[in-house]
């Protein structure tokens, strides 16, 4: 078991935790602001230049392929805020019976992966994998202490969980409409609304969706997805790129607004 990242507030200077000694100690460490300077929209520059100095987290690496997500071995989980990702791509699989649901979580979002094993024993089981290198901050109980000064920081973080809730509850929505074809559809235009790049082609998704992982997305046969995909590349309205990213063409249908306004 790896020792934990979380950063002890008892050695903080009196202005503040020193960068350079806890890349000493911890051998990662960073501003989060730096990183996610969204973080600090609603302070003014004098409290964003203030918060810096103190909003500091130890940042861990995570290579492709299963993550444990133990608590212990992230952070200290009492008092913590949460694991901020800051960039890479995750998915979030649930199981139960012989259903299951997968979400992606990429940049900016906010994990607790240890909620769900301190909640009492179900038949429903947690895995996670790292599907694109990702970096993730440990907002732990002493990050939240020194930061408590801010409350701009905690509430864009509260806002960032809320937002991940609502985007889940539209793709749960997603898997209920009947035909595959519209599932993926309002599934790749509904991850653009996150990850999307306007490029003179299309909207790009940098994402490498593979027709397994859109299946386990919109729940749905590998297959089924397979076929649904040709048609929605006949149609004109996806294209795969040689890399394995994906261009969508033409307008956002108007299903998804729809389910957008029903769900807020």
């Amino acid at each position: 078991m790896r020792p934990s990242l979380a950063i002890s507030a008892e050695h903080d200077p009196p202005g503040g935790p020193d960068i350079a000694l806890y890349e000493q100690r911890q051998r990662r460490a960073a501003a989060i602001l730096d990183l996610d300077p969204d973080l600090a929209q609603d302070m003014t520059p004098e409290r964003a230049t203030a918060a810096r100095a103190h909003a500091i987290a130890a940042v861990d690496t995570l290579t492709p392929g299963d993550w444990p997500a133990l608590a212990r071995d992230i952070a200290d989980p009492r008092g913590a805020l949460g694991l901020l990702v800051i960039d890479g791509i995750l998915s979030r699989e649930v199981k139960l019976g012989g259903m299951s649901f997968t979400e992606l979580v990429g940049e900016g979002e906010i994990l607790r992966p240890w909620e769900s094993r301190n909640r009492p024993a179900s038949a429903a089981s947690v895995g996670w994998t790292v599907l694109d290198t990702a970096r993730i901050a440990v907002l732990d109980g002493h990050f939240a202490a020194r930061t408590a000064r801010w409350p701009e920081l905690t509430t864009a973080l509260f806002t960032r969980a809320l937002n991940r809730s609502r985007s889940l509850s539209v793709q749960l929505a997603i898997r209920s409409v009947q035909r595959v074809e519209t599932r993926l559809l309002l599934e790749f235009w509904h991850l653009a609304e996150r990850w999307g790049r306007v490029s003179p082609e299309g909207i790009v998704l940098p994402l490498q969706l593979t027709h397994r992982l859109l299946a386990c997305l919109v729940g749905a046969r590998r297959p089924t997805v397979t076929t649904a995909l040709k048609e929605l590349t006949r149609q004109g309205l996806v294209s795969r790129r040689d890399d394995g990213t994906w261009v969508l063409l033409g307008e956002a249908p108007p299903e998804l607004d729809e389910i957008g306004a029903m769900l807020h």
